[in-house]
C-alpha cells in the first residue's frame, strides 16, 4: 500500500510541475555579478523558494539563449533581465510570457516615467528593473586634467595613450557617434562608416574588456582609462579610490534593464512571486546596494546605503548633465552590433590574431 501511495504522489507531482519544475525552485538567467545573493536568500526565507542563477557574460548571450528555445517548448528559465532595446523583438518573436504587471501587488511603486514604456505600453510583459550610464572611468592620479569629454578616448593625451580599455559592447559605436556629433541611433550608412573609421585605431591599440571583467580590469594600474558602466566603475572605485567616472559633454548613453519571464517558464507562479518581491522598495534597494545601479522603485532610496545613493557615479556632479536619450530600438542596436563586430574582426586581422 505504501508503494502505491508513493507512486500516486510522484505522479501528482509530475502532473503539477511538468518539465522537471518543482514548487520551491526559481531559475534565473542574469549577467555575471548582477544579482545579489543576499536578495535571493531573503526571497528564500520569505517564500521557501530557492533561486539558482545561471550567469552569462553579456546581454548578447542572454538574448541568444532566450531566442534559441524551440517555439512552444518550455524554457529553462523563469526570470531574465533583458535590456529594454531588445524587448520588442522578444515580444514579436513570442519569447516572453504575459504577466500583466499592473495586476501585481506593488506595481504602483514603480516611478511614473518607467511605466507603460513604448516597447511594452500596456505593461503586459515586463517590469522595469534598473538603469545606468555608459562612459568611462579615469585614474585621476595619472591624468589630472579635464575628464568630461570623449576626446580622452578617441584622441587621448600622452598620459593616457597606450593605457586604454575598451568595453566589448556595441555601446562603443554609439559613443563614437556622439563624438562625431551624429544621432546616437542612426542607421545612416555614411555616419556608421565614420564611426567605424574612428573606432578602428582605438580598438587596435586598446585592451578589449568583456562586460563581466570590467570591474576587475579597472583595478589594474596598467589601465588609466576604461570604458565602463557606472555601477562597475563605482564598484572598482572601492578598491581604487583615484578612479573618477566621466560625464562627457558630448553626451551620455543611458540604458535600462527590465525583468521578464521567458515564454513557458517551468515555475511561473514562483516567477510572479519574485516580480512582486522586486516591486517592494527594500528589495529594490538591496539589489542596488549590491550591483551599484539605480532602480525605478519609489521609496527605495530610504533603504539604500548612503555611499551608493550619493555616489558620483549615480548623481552627476555639477555642472555635468545626463541626457536621458531613449535607448536605440532593436534594428538600430542590431546594426550597431554588426558594425562593432566588423571593427573588431578587422583589428584582429591587422594584429594577426
Amino acid at each position: 500500500m505504501k508503494s502505491v501511495l508513493a507512486m500516486l504522489l510522484a505522479m501528482l507531482a509530475v502532473a503539477a510541475f511538468p518539465g522537471g519544475a518543482v514548487a520551491s525552485e526559481l531559475r534565473i538567467l542574469a549577467r555575471a555579478s548582477y544579482v545579489s545573493s543576499d536578495l535571493l536568500e531573503k526571497f528564500r526565507r520569505e517564500t521557501g523558494i530557492r533561486a539558482t542563477v545561471e550567469e552569462i557574460p553579456d546581454h548578447i548571450a542572454m538574448i541568444g539563449i532566450m531566442t534559441a528555445d524551440v517555439s512552444g517548448a518550455r524554457s529553462r528559465f523563469d526570470i531574465a533581465f533583458p535590456p529594454d532595446h531588445r524587448v520588442a523583438e522578444l515580444i514579436e518573436g513570442g519569447r516572453l510570457e504575459r504577466i500583466w504587471a499592473d495586476r501585481l501587488p506593488g506595481f504602483w511603486n514603480i516611478e511614473d516615467p518607467w511605466r507603460s514604456r513604448s516597447f511594452d505600453p500596456r505593461n503586459e510583459y515586463t517590469i522595469p528593473h534598473q538603469w545606468g550610464t555608459t562612459a568611462f572611468a579615469v585614474d585621476t592620479r595619472l591624468h589630472r586634467g579635464e575628464i568630461d569629454t570623449l576626446r580622452l578616448l578617441f584622441d587621448p593625451p600622452a598620459d593616457l595613450a597606450g593605457r586604454l580599455g575598451v568595453l566589448d559592447d556595441a555601446d562603443m559605436v554609439q559613443l563614437a557617434l556622439l563624438y562625431l556629433d551624429a544621432p546616437r541611433c542612426t542607421l545612416e550608412a555614411e555616419r556608421l562608416e565614420q564611426a567605424a573609421r574612428l573606432l578602428a585605431p582605438l580598438v587596435g591599440r586598446a585592451r578589449m574588456l568583456s562586460p563581466d571583467t570590467v570591474t576587475t580590469a579597472l583595478n589594474d594600474p596598467a589601465l588609466a582609462l576604461a570604458v565602463s558602466w557606472n555601477g562597475d566603475s563605482m564598484r572598482a572605485r572601492e578598491g581604487r579610490p583615484s578612479l573618477a567616472f566621466a560625464y562627457p559633454q558630448e553626451g551620455n548613453l543611458v540604458w535600462t534593464d527590465v525583468i521578464a519571464l521567458p515564454r513557458n517558464p517551468p515555475n511561473r507562479a514562483n516567477a510572479l512571486k519574485f516580480l512582486t518581491f522586486m516591486l517592494r522598495p527594500e528589495n529594490a534597494a538591496l539589489q542596488s546596494n549590491f550591483n551599484r545601479y539605480a532602480n525605478m522603485i519609489r521609496g527605495s532610496e530610504t533603504h539604500m546605503l548612503p555611499q551608493v545613493l550619493n555616489a558620483p557615479e549615480l548623481v552627476a556632479p555639477w555642472p555635468a548633465k545626463v541626457g536621458f536619450a531613449a535607448s536605440c530600438d532593436g534594428p538600430a542596436q542590431r546594426r550597431h552590433e554588426a558594425v562593432w563586430a566588423t571593427v573588431k574582426a578587422a583589428a584582429d586581422a591587422g594584429n594577426g590574431r
